[in-house]
């Protein structure tokens, strides 16, 4: 008898710790609090999925990227470093862990910024995944329950500079690369500039992507690169998307990012002209030795799919 009950007490244990450990499974990740220079701080995502940065003025905190699954996150911390209110939120692409984050931030009222191109993008596209996702029973989608998705209230076209705080806010609509129309935040007199997901650090950059539409375009992404490069500015860290940030690193980061795109083009080109599918590559394809240990491989057989289809279409590009 005393065996049956032993056991039968490990089952009906196991049976009420299983829905516990299944819940735990789609708990959002504890963001990292780094303070990338004075008074600005990036809420760092753990496994490489999307960062959130903030800038403490005198005058109140200017937010970039907000993803609502981790914006309450974002909020707490500035909760605990200071009292003044967000006065403005900017993003560096809609892409969902990027732009729906605003939801957050609703009690303080800031003025949420971005380009023309972004707003319509971000009503257009990424609405219809915000909605998809709100109504999603699945656990991980439970952060989109009863919110809103926020629309911007100032569109810009080219750039935009804020006299915010006592700092200048440079707001730079780059180019179409990661997505249709990707912006960097600029702070010269802290020395950083946030590059949303045109920099990726540690982990192979994802092709953007919205309700099923792809907007990606690698060749692009390395012009870009190579204009921000050639600014020379003066810039201590570049504050990535996704993946850890290299303080103090400065423009290195840029360049091993501009680096990768080129070494994975040249890569999958030779596969192209060996004969390989697309399948044989993505199910082939060896990470060049200096990327190995980037993280995010169904990342990078993802881009490998759009590497494929643009290499074919536009051609050998150098």
């Amino acid at each position: 008898m005393s065996r049956f009950r032993s056991s039968a007490g490990i089952v009906a244990a196991l049976i009420t710790l299983a829905p516990i450990a299944a819940v735990a499974q789609f708990v959002p990740p504890t963001m990292e609090l780094k303070n990338v220079a004075p008074d600005v701080y990036t809420m760092q995502h753990p496994f490489g999925s999307s960062n959130a940065s903030f800038v403490v003025t005198a005058d109140g905190v200017l937010v970039f990227d907000a993803d609502i699954r981790t914006a309450n996150q974002t909020m707490a911390a500035i909760r605990k470093i200071t009292d003044k209110k967000i006065k403005y939120v900017v993003m560096s692409h809609p892409s969902g862990d990027h732009a729906t984050g605003v939801w957050h931030f609703r009690e303080d009222k800031p003025v949420f910024i971005a380009t023309r191109k972004q707003m319509r993008d971000l009503y257009q596209q990424e609405r219809a995944e915000f909605i998809e996702r709100s109504a999603s029973p699945l656990p991980q989608h439970a952060g989109y329950k009863g919110a809103e998705l926020v629309h911007p209230d100032i569109g810009f076209d080219g750039a935009l500079t804020l006299q915010f705080g006592g700092l200048t806010f440079q707001i730079t609509e780059e180019g179409s690369a990661h997505s249709t129309s990707d912006v960097t935040l600029f702070v010269p007199q802290r020395r950083v500039m946030m590059m949303g997901d045109l920099l990726n650090t540690e982990i192979h950059p994802g092709p953007g992507e919205s309700a099923q539409v792809f907007f990606s375009n690698a060749r692009n992404w390395i012009t870009l690169l190579d204009r921000i490069i050639a600014r020379q500015l003066p810039v201590d860290t570049y504050i990535p998307g996704h993946g850890p940030i290299h303080i103090g690193r400065g423009v290195a980061d840029l360049e091993e990012q501009r680096r990768y795109f080129i070494v994975m083009r040249d890569a999958v080109s030779k596969m192209i002209m060996a004969g390989r599918s697309v399948q044989q590559i993505q199910k082939e394809f060896v990470t060049p030795k200096e990327f190995a240990h980037y993280r995010g491989p169904q990342r990078q057989t993802a881009f490998i799919n759009l590497f494929y289809h643009q290499l074919l279409e536009r051609g050998f590009w150098p």
